[in-house]
């Protein structure tokens, strides 16, 4: 609970910091509009959700296709085929994924685009831009808001 909240926090605080980023100047090869269209994006998500990520470049455990359901702070996640990495300790919310473009550096080259009702559809960042190997590139789909579930009395 407390690695949960500590999570929560950690998240609420980058994006925080990009939105007060936005006063400030523009990720070099990062347009304004990019940077607030990931912040308004990150703001309308539903707190209790499902998607289907899909995770294409850099080094990391997080490679290949998932099925992810969000309720709330809680996060679970599993591979939605066989060829996905099953050896995954962490699940990203989408908020999660996408406050990773306040940390990505002065130099970092961040795509960012959203479907017809304003939800992420895909992120790519590139932090270093002759560097290899470390961009993070993500595809967001089929994001389904799910009822809360309903509090104990």
């Amino acid at each position: 609970m407390a690695d949960s909240r500590q999570r929560r926090t950690a998240l609420l605080t980058v994006i925080t910091a990009l939105a007060v980023s936005a006063c400030g100047t523009t990720l070099s090869g990062t347009t304004a509009e990019t940077r607030d269209a990931v912040h308004v994006a990150a703001a309308n998500l539903p707190s209790h959700y499902t998607y289907v990520l899909t995770s294409t470049c850099g080094e990391r455990a997080l490679i290949g296709k998932y099925r992810i359901t969000v309720a709330g702070e809680r996060v679970t996640g599993e591979p939605a085929d066989r060829d996905t990495n099953p050896d995954v300790a962490h699940y990203p919310a989408i908020a999660e994924l996408l406050a990773e473009t306040g940390t990505a550096g002065p130099d970092a080259v961040i795509e960012f685009t959203t479907d017809a009702a304003g939800l992420p559809a895909s992120l790519t960042i590139d932090p270093m831009p002759n560097a290899i190997d470390d961009e993070a590139c993500y595809t967001f789909s089929d994001i389904r808001p799910r009822p809360a579930a309903p509090s104990p009395s």
